[in-house]
């Protein structure tokens, strides 16, 4: 350890070099993708000009905000990023609007007056890099929904209250299997500063806003989908072996990803670095390699906010600075090499299975589910009168 501490303080030093730099980033924010059916569509339109799931002019200005910072961070301090070249720059996008213009806005600033290409997947439903959740994978599927059934039966208990209001005031019938499309409306619309009822936002007796307990149980029904490390393989396995093939060999010195919050958050997890919470817009993981004395060192970073600076993660035992072999120790068993092997992991050979499964198989993978066992435990001290 003494040498890896020796080793983080020669960074400040001549022999130490940045040599390469990967942004993983969530697009900024967003129109919601459909509209309650009470909703005054003249609003939304005002509100979304540019239509239902797109980027909103503050998303645009998010993006263009990371841009500048990383104008500031890689060229600016330490003179890296020195203008755009194609051959040391690669771009890539999700095949969504939102996102390829998410990357067009960071570029913008990043490479001021330079055109930069964004390059895409003809498919988003076929892009196993950016889009993973929208690919096919039964497995994948199996187990979150097999997680999920048991947090809809605990959840719809526990909120009936929520859901019976949210029902008589939205104009859907609400339950645990549709929260997240309560929260695709609610929070859009909230940061957007749509005009909406007052119940939206008022505390009651517990200090809770409507609002509040959504965004939360959508935090939740979010992290189930991808909070083991089986479940985060096969949805980002494969964009941990391409983070890896980038810093092999002769890395180019910049690449930009420009994904979704669902593949954000499956990283942190693949990683073991989550912290369970949902990415915000235009939020980035970013890897930086570095050369020390010869020595290549993996750094990991984490920007949810330009209102402090990046958290550095830590995936290998708590090094700040993870020695590259090392780094290609913990990634290997995490990674999915290619197509093939995604197909055989997640079964898409077999037939697909029926979405009720058997109490014992959902029982233990009960056990796997941090954010179920959080769930579980609670209810038993509740029910033990919290002793």
């Amino acid at each position: 350890m003494l040498q890896y501490a020796i080793l983080l303080a020669a960074l400040t030093a001549v022999n130490a070099e940045l040599e390469s730099i990967q942004v993983i980033m969530r697009h900024g924010d967003r129109a919601p993708s459909f509209a309650f059916p009470h909703d005054n569509m003249e609003i939304l339109k005002e509100y979304f000009p540019r239509g239902l799931s797109q980027l909103t002019e503050q998303g645009f200005e998010q993006a263009k905000e990371l841009g500048e910072w990383l104008r500031e961070e890689y060229a600016m301090k330490v003179d890296f990023l020195k203008g755009f070249d194609r051959k040391q720059v690669h771009v890539r996008s999700s095949d969504k609007d939102r996102c390829i213009e998410t990357a067009m806005g960071v570029m913008e600033t990043l490479f001021p007056g330079e055109r930069v290409p964004i390059h895409t997947h003809e498919n988003y439903k076929q892009d196993l890099l950016l889009k993973p959740n929208s690919v096919p994978c039964q497995k994948a599927q199996r187990l979150a929904q097999a997680d999920k059934k048991r947090w809809r039966e605990i959840v719809n208990v526990e909120h009936a209250d929520l859901f019976n209001f949210l029902s008589k005031n939205t104009g859907w019938n609400v339950d645990a299997s549709n929260i997240e499309d309560v929260y695709n409306v609610l929070y859009r619309k909230f940061v957007n500063n749509v005009p909406q009822p007052e119940w939206v936002t008022k505390a009651d007796h517990a200090n809770r806003t409507i609002l509040g307990r959504v965004v939360e149980l959508k935090r939740q029904s979010r992290m189930i989908s991808y909070d083991t490390l089986e479940k985060s393989k096969l949805r980002t396995g494969y964009l941990v072996g391409q983070i890896l093939k980038n810093f092999v060999g002769s890395p180019r010195k910049f690449t930009l990803y420009a994904s979704h919050d669902a593949t954000l958050t499956s990283l942190l997890y693949n990683l073991g670095v989550s912290r369970h919470q949902l990415p915000p817009y235009a939020s980035a993981v970013i890897f930086e390699l570095h050369n020390v004395d010869g020595r290549r060192f993996v750094k990991m970073m984490f920007r949810d906010s330009p209102l402090h600076l990046p958290t550095i993660m830590e995936p290998c035992n708590g090094l700040q600075l993870c020695p590259l072999e090392d780094f290609q120790k913990l990634v290997e068993p995490r990674i999915v090499k290619d197509r093939d092997e995604f197909e055989l992991l997640c079964e898409n050979h077999m037939e697909p299975l029926p979405i009720s499964y058997q109490d014992d198989e959902m029982s233990s993978l009960l056990t796997n589910s941090p954010i179920l066992m959080g769930l579980v435990s609670m209810i038993d001290y509740s029910m033990q009168g919290g002793k």
